[in-house]
């Protein structure tokens, strides 16, 4: 089971990291082999079919690229929950003078404490307007 201390920690590594523009705290929590799968993704590689980012450098790369996208967003986790080897964050987002929106991350950790798999979730209509804005 992940133990509440590692939870509080990755929590907190996410939501001041976006916060805060803090990309090294971001992606402190990344193990090198780190699979990384949005449905935003396709938007930074160009292709609709890409959806998915491997690796510690490329992930970075692609936090860079969002915090670039979207600076004024903030974070508020909400709640985590966990699993023997995963832990879900329920956050919220809101872009300035926008509608606060639920978002879920799930991400999976391996004996190291290192995420090795991060899945962020939307609400499908909001995935809809912002691929095709």
């Amino acid at each position: 089971m992940i133990e509440d201390a590692l939870a509080a920690e990755l929590g907190r590594h996410w939501e001041d990291g976006w916060n805060n523009h803090d990309v090294d705290l971001i992606m402190e929590s990344f193990a090198d082999d780190v699979v990384f799968s949005s449905p935003f993704v396709s938007r930074y590689t160009g292709s609709p079919w890409k959806t998915t980012i491997d690796g510690h450098d490329a992930l970075r790369a692609y936090v860079v690229d969002a915090l670039r996208r979207a600076p004024l967003v903030r974070y508020t986790l909400n709640d985590t929950y966990s699993s023997p080897e995963t832990l879900v964050l329920l956050y919220t987002f809101q872009v300035p003078d926008g509608p606060v929106r639920p978002g879920v991350d799930l991400m999976r950790v391996d004996d190291e404490d290192k995420v090795v798999e991060w899945r962020s979730h939307y609400a499908t209509d909001f995935i809809q307007a912002v691929l095709q804005s």
